[in-house]
């Protein structure tokens, strides 16, 4: 059973600043739609970002996950362990809220369609529905988040949150989904990687050791 003093005992700097992260992000909805949100977001555009947030965006899917959770394997299989069920986790919900609850929420390509001067990046491309919650987002948080509560560096884990809302910042920015679908999808992640972690991180046995430890034995 997870004991909440302990949790934001042990990682309070992490906690506090995604919440504030979250707040924001939850004002900035009181005061503007998500409509005016995106396009505010299109319009900060160069070709420097356009390059980074098209390739950062990718830590949000198993192409990139899948082979750091390998690499953890190497270290140490209960770290594996944890960012493994963390993903799982998070995209299976995230998907279950996408194919059977929001399955027809539209994303910003609908509503830009008749817009003028809108800025689209090249080699993108771009979804219609299935808008709520991003799952890139959900992704990324339950990757970064599982490694930021594995370390106890505070300045690893802040490194690893900036790394995460920088993937729903680039799901934004190439106009596949609002910010009410990152803030969601950041939740569910971050859910997904906090119940991921406590309830692994005690469990002994032959989750301590690593490949690593494998191959040097066989020697």
């Amino acid at each position: 059973m997870i004991k909440l003093p302990h949790l934001s005992k042990s990682h309070r700097i992490l906690f506090i600043t995604y919440f504030q992260f979250l707040v924001l992000g939850v004002l900035c909805l009181s005061f503007r739609s998500n409509l005016e949100i995106s396009l505010f977001v299109n319009r900060l555009n160069s070709p420097i970002l356009d390059f980074f947030f098209k390739y950062w965006t990718a830590f949000g899917t198993f192409a990139l996950i899948g082979p750091i959770i390998l690499l953890q394997c190497f270290l140490k299989y209960r770290e594996a362990l944890i960012t493994a069920v963390s993903t799982l986790m998070g995209l299976l919900l995230v998907q279950i809220a996408k194919r059977f609850i929001w399955y027809d929420a539209p994303r910003p390509k609908v509503f830009f369609e008749n817009m003028q001067d809108i800025h689209y990046v090249a080699g993108v491309h771009l979804y219609s529905a299935h808008s709520f919650p991003s799952g890139h987002t959900t992704g990324a948080f339950a990757l970064f988040m599982a490694l930021a509560l594995i370390t106890k560096r505070p300045i690893y884990q802040m490194i690893f949150l900036i790394s995460a809302i920088l993937v729903g910042y680039s799901r934004m920015y190439l106009s596949q989904h609002f910010l009410v679908d990152v803030l969601a999808g950041s939740a569910i992640g971050t859910f997904s990687a906090t119940l991921s972690y406590y309830w692994f991180k005690d469990k002994k046995g032959v989750l301590d050791g690593s490949l690593r430890t494998l191959f040097s034995r066989s020697r």
